[in-house]
Parts: C-alpha cells; structure tokens; sequence
C-alpha cells in the first residue's frame, strides 16, 4: 500500500509538474510570437506610408526613391527585407519600390503580387512573407492597389528557435525536478509507512495475543460443559468464541496482504475450483430452504494464485448465502469472452434499500438491520484485495427482480 502511495504522489506531482511547465512555455511562445507579428506589421505601416517614429529624437529622413519608407540618418534603411508593389488594374507589378525589392527577381515578385492579388484578402501570409494590400489615391489622384510585403524568414526562424529551446529547457527542467521528486518522495511518505507498519504490526501481534485466551476460553467452556451437563450459556459462549476466532484470522489475513509480498502465480484450471467450493455450500445453503444453481463453462483455466481465488468464490458465495431471501436463489456463473466473468448472483428483497457503494470497505455492512450473522464486514475486503492482487475488478450491482450480483472481472 505504500509504494502504492508513493506512486500515486509522484504521479499526481509529476503532472501537475508537467502543466505547470506547458503553461509556462505555451505563454513564453504566445507573448514572443505576438510580439514578432506586431513587429512584423509595424514594419508594413511604415512600408505603406504609415511609419512610426524611432524613440530618441532621430534624424528621419525620406528615401528619395521611396517617399513612404523612412530611413535614419547616415543612409540607413530600416527595415531592408520590406517592399513595396504597386499595382496596375489587372493585378500585375506595375511598379516596385523599397530597396529589398533588388533581392528578389521581378518574376518572382510577380508572382507572389498575382497569388496575393487573386487571393483577396487584405492581409495574411504568402509562404515566408506577411503582406498587405490596400486600395489609396496614388500620385495622378486615381486609385491605385498596393501590396507591402514582409520577408519574415529570419522572424519564423526565431520562434522556430524559441519554441524549440523552450521546450528543450522544459523538458530538461521536469526531467531534473522528476528526479528530485523521486528521490524526496520516500522521505514524504516515510512518516506514513512507519506509522502504517506499527499499525500493521499491532493488529499482526493482537490476533496472535487474542488466540492464547480464546482457545483458553474455548477448553475451559467444554471442560464446564463436561461437569455441569449442556447448557445454552456454554453455546453462546462457544459462538462468540467462534466468531471471534473469526475475526482474528481476517484480521491477521488482511495484515498479511498488506504487506506486498509478491505472489506466486501458476495456471490451473478456474473451472474446476469455483466448482469445488461452491459445491462446499451447497448443503448450508440447501438447509435454509435456498437453492444453489451452478452454471460453469468448462475448461477455463488461469493464471494466478488458485487458493487465494478459491478464497474469493468462497467469501461471496457466503455472502449471498447470508443475504438471500428465504426460498431464493444463489447462483454462481463462470464463463469467458473477452475476459473471465466470474459471477455470484442471489435474491435479496432488501436490495433497494441497500447503499452498495462502500461495501469494500473494511467494517462496512450495507444492510444495518443484519447485526448478528457472524461476520464484522472483512470479507469482501479480503475478496477485493484478492482480485487487485491478480489485477482483476470486482463490482457489485443490483438486478431486476430484487437481485443482487458480484461480479470478478480477470484479464
């Protein structure tokens, strides 16, 4: 149960861990790439005339070639990767402007103006480029089409980039953080592990002290039996003795699961072992007035740990037999399809009116009028630990007709 304990923390932190880092890179990536596109249309403002002016009071003059872009002074272009088409009425180049317009031969760019002007929109992406296209009044005060484009090689090549080492750095830093993690993770849960195996031990070293008095108790009775002759005191106390007995050793088996011990597994035939024990309770059932019904495929064989299987079919064929209806019927099935069904079905008029939800639980009785049947709630806890040791579900639902099934799911 505590290494279980341990790999659920680690789990439940590693990935909150891991949210934690997506989010935070996911952020970095937006605001960097947000902020290369306001960039990348600041650049087209200023290539269709709407420049912004550099902060610290720089001498701006204009390109006499190109009156809409500006440039610093000394002759410096600023931002040599933009260009600018103008349009004729048909969608061809008929003019191009900005110096970077000199890298790129006139076809291509009459190309890209073509795919951009039949396209339509009035901005977006072409390949590596983001342009605009806007309609203004030209110089002879007719309207003319205009393209600005952007060579945004270099930009999504630096989000390509950040993105990449972004993600090296978060996957380095979970890895390094998973690390400490684990190794912290036996000093967080060790506080838990000493106090789960005191307590362990403590109901390990009951149930041994408990027996001692009880088998007293118990040859002490038969002895008073003896001398005094029957009495139904000297029954009540070998029932309570009984059940005490009982207690003990569920007690003392459910210590012993919890302490991990790996099982040993071997392949037997399943068939023939609910047979046998359901066979067991066919008398005890039969003497209630009860029916016991078998439908078992033949020939299913398993996996695992046959006696603690066998110890599974026997606690819930018990439980139904304490909660079936006078007159009722226990039936046990036992077939495979995809996975092997085992399946413990009994009439139960109570059932509406019983909360089956914590019935695994230790101690749990789902029906609270029945007090006095010899049982304190173990059993289905053992048969539940029993089915996870072989990694296997155990469910409980209730049926039509007031009935009531427990069902072993194994793979």
């Amino acid at each position: 149960m505590i290494q279980k304990l341990r790999k659920k923390f680690i789990s439940i932190t590693a990935a909150v861990l891991f949210l934690l880092i997506f989010l935070v890179i996911a952020a970095i990536n937006v605001i960097f790439v947000l902020q290369t596109n306001r960039m990348l249309d600041s650049r087209l403002d200023m290539i269709l005339g709407e420049p912004h002016a550099p902060q610290g009071g720089s001498d701006i003059r204009r390109d006499k070639r190109n009156p809409f872009i500006p440039r610093l002074d000394g002759g410096l272009r600023i931002h040599p990767d933009g260009c600018l088409l103008i349009l004729a009425p048909d969608g061809s180049v008929k003019e191009i402007k900005e110096d970077a317009g000199e890298k790129y031969s006139s076809e291509d760019l009459e190309a890209i103006a073509g795919a951009v002007y039949r396209r339509g929109s009035s901005h977006g992406w072409y390949q590596y480029f983001k342009f605009r296209m806007k309609t203004r009044v030209g110089i002879s005060g007719s309207p003319e089409t205009v393209i600005g484009l952007v060579n945004a090689s270099t930009d999504l090549y630096s989000m390509v980039t950040m993105f990449a080492a972004s993600v090296t750095i978060g996957i380095v830093s979970f890895l390094l953080v998973l690390l400490v993690i684990l190794l912290a993770s036996g000093r967080a849960v060790k506080p838990i592990a000493e106090s789960y195996a005191r307590q362990k031990q403590f109901v390990t070293d009951a149930g041994h002290e408990l027996k001692t008095p009880l088998t007293v108790i118990s040859a002490n009775n038969e002895l008073a039996r003896m001398i005094y002759g029957e009495s139904e005191w000297f029954d009540s106390i070998d029932k309570q003795v009984a059940k005490m007995n009982g207690l003990v050793r569920s007690l003392i088996t459910l210590a012993k699961m919890d302490e991990e011990q790996k099982p040993v597994f071997s392949l037997f035939n399943l068939s023939d072992a609910v047979y046998d024990t359901a066979k067991s309770f066919e008398n005890l059932i039969h003497s209630g007035g009860r029916l016991l019904v078998f439908d078992i495929a033949e020939g299913i064989t398993c996996t695992g740990d046959e006696s603690a299987l066998r110890r599974v079919v026997s606690i819930l064929i018990d439980n139904a037999a304490k909660y079936c209806d006078e007159r009722g019927k226990v039936t046990v099935r036992l077939y495979r399809d995809r996975q092997i069904r085992l399946q413990v079905i009994n009439d139960f008029s109570g059932a509406a009116d019983c909360d089956f939800s914590r019935v695994f639980e230790r101690f749990y009785r789902a029906d609270k009028a029945r007090v006095s049947d010899g049982s304190y709630g173990l059993g289905l806890s053992i048969a539940k630990a029993d089915v996870e040791l072989h990694r296997g579900t155990i469910r409980v639902r209730t049926l039509e007709h007031d009935r009531v099934m427990f069902e072993v799911i194994l793979k």
